[in-house]
Parts: C-alpha cells; sequence; structure tokens
C-alpha cells in the first residue's frame, strides 16, 4: 500500500492558470449619415476638451458637479455637418442617442450648433469629481433643461441621421 501511495505523490502536479478576461473599456458609437462610424474610448474622450457644468437640484436629481466632453466637439469629431454647412435639408437633421436598456432622446442637430441654437450639451463621464459607476460610464447632461427627462444614462450609440421626408 505504501508503494500505491508513493507512486501517486510521484504524480506530476500541473499548474493550472486562470484565464482572466482583460476588461474592455466601454466605447460609444458615433454614426453621422455618410460617414465612417467612429468608435470613441475612454482615452479618446480625455484627449478631447473638458466641459464642467454645476446643476442645481432639480427633479429627483441632486445639485451636483459634472465633467465630461461637449457633445458638439464629438459630433464634429465625427463629421457631423456645422456653421454654414448646416442649411436646407441639413436643418432638418436629428441627433439620436441611444442607451443601453434602449432609451432614447432626440436633439435636433440646429439647437446644438453653436451658430444657431447653441444648446449646451455635455457627455458626462464624472460625476462630483469620480468617475460614473451606478448608471454608466456615459451620461448626457443638460443643464439648461429644466427637467432631466433628456439625460440619459449608459449612453452607448449617438447617430446624426437626416429627417427629410418629402412634402405632401
Amino acid at each position: 500500500m505504501t508503494a500505491l501511495l508513493t507512486g501517486c505523490l510521484a504524480l506530476p502536479v500541473f499548474s493550472v492558470t486562470a484565464q482572466t478576461a482583460t476588461p474592455t473599456s466601454p466605447t460609444l458609437r458615433v454614426l453621422v449619415d455618410g460617414k465612417p462610424p467612429v468608435v470613441l474610448d475612454h482615452n479618446t474622450l480625455t484627449a478631447m476638451p473638458l466641459t464642467r457644468a454645476d446643476t442645481p437640484a432639480i427633479h429627483h436629481e441632486p445639485a451636483t458637479h459634472w465633467q465630461g466632453v461637449s457633445l458638439e466637439d464629438i459630433l464634429q469629431h465625427a463629421g457631423a455637418p456645422s456653421g454654414e454647412q448646416l442649411r436646407g435639408h441639413g436643418m432638418t437633421t436629428i441627433v439620436r442617442i441611444t442607451a443601453t436598456d434602449h432609451y432614447q432622446v432626440v436633439f435636433s442637430l440646429a439647437e446644438l450648433d453653436p451658430m444657431l441654437g447653441n444648446e449646451q450639451v455635455m457627455l458626462a463621464d464624472t460625476q462630483d469629481g469620480h468617475p460614473i459607476a451606478k448608471d454608466g460610464p456615459y451620461r448626457i447632461v443638460v443643464p439648461g433643461d429644466k427637467r432631466p427627462a433628456r439625460w440619459i444614462r449608459n449612453v452607448t450609440t449617438i447617430e446624426v441621421i437626416n429627417s427629410t421626408t418629402p412634402s405632401p
């Protein structure tokens, strides 16, 4: 019996290393009609100009300090028309933003354009000095809204779509 146990102990021991998945950086897809899709990751977004906004307590949201990237900067990076390019049928262009739960909000491209509506909209990734963990990592914040219904959480996709329809 001792010989049997000795033989068992002499078996080679194989090391098993667990394969751990490397966490991937969250990405944001930006789709502009007629342009190739753009995928923005955390590093790309942090390299863009930083925007800050302090919002008062409204509806069910506490007063908060937000940091992120201007939606206008993201749209320009992806090749959306702006300024003098935004005229005629371009004035019917919408920006649709979608979250992981398929919740969507829409802005007109003209209301976001600095030469027209100049609505300040931010893709926030930081709330009160900390990365957005709950309902993040990206959230749309519209400081001028009286109610945060367009403050979409868990943003995954931004689409720029011309919504022109034929006249009746």
